[in-house]
């Protein structure tokens, strides 16, 4: 997240390295939006099945995952992937369900550990989701989620109010418990929901 720059409607920040992408989203309402990307002591990932930006094939199957049609995506994406390989992010091979505690307890002391996921959970059989809830909190100093409706556990989603051009959002999360923002699921918008 530090690495890249952003563009909320001409209100643009820096990210470390300047040939990393700039995302651009369109804030809706009183966003709050940041001055600086966030500092970031330490960062890694975990996935069943991580994919190597070093590798060809790998850089492959992301490539066929952009939609056609999805203006600038594809390079966006050559960008991002550009600037992993400039500085490859450390990403484990593991089950969120049962090797996050192990994860996290590698964090520096001091640090406050966040806990971020996007359109992960969807693929977590329901039954599942609250133990992941549950093993999150336990380790997590900070849990945000971007999710479809419904996805977290024990989230409000029915009645969240949205305009009619808001078609499926995501609902950004804090700690599973407080919707923050509705969203795209791409990131093209976000519409604050909490208070400042």
């Amino acid at each position: 997240m530090d690495r890249y720059s952003y563009d909320y409607a001409g209100h643009r920040i820096a990210g470390q390295d300047p040939l990393a992408p700039t995302l651009r989203c369109a804030p809706r309402g009183p966003v709050p939006l940041p001055a600086q990307p966030p500092v970031i002591a330490w960062r890694a990932g975990l996935d069943l099945s991580p994919l190597d930006v070093r590798r060809d094939d790998d850089v492959r199957w992301l490539s066929c995952l952009v939609w056609p049609g999805e203006g600038d995506r594809e390079q966006r994406l050559a960008a991002a992937i550009a600037a992993a390989r400039r500085d490859p992010p450390v990403v484990h091979r593991g089950d969120l369900l049962t090797d996050l505690p192990a994860l996290a307890a590698r964090a520096p002391a001091g640090a406050t550990l966040v806990v971020y996921h996007s359109a992960v959970l969807a693929y977590v059989a329901p039954g599942l989701r609250q133990r992941f809830a549950d093993t999150v909190r336990g380790v997590a100093d900070v849990w945000l989620s971007n999710e479809g409706p419904e996805v977290v556990p024990g989230l409000p989603g029915p009645g969240l109010p949205r305009p009619d051009d808001e078609d499926d959002p995501f609902v950004l999360a804090r700690d599973g418990r407080t919707p923050l923002a509705l969203a795209d699921g791409h990131g093209t918008w976000l519409r604050w929901l909490a208070p400042s």
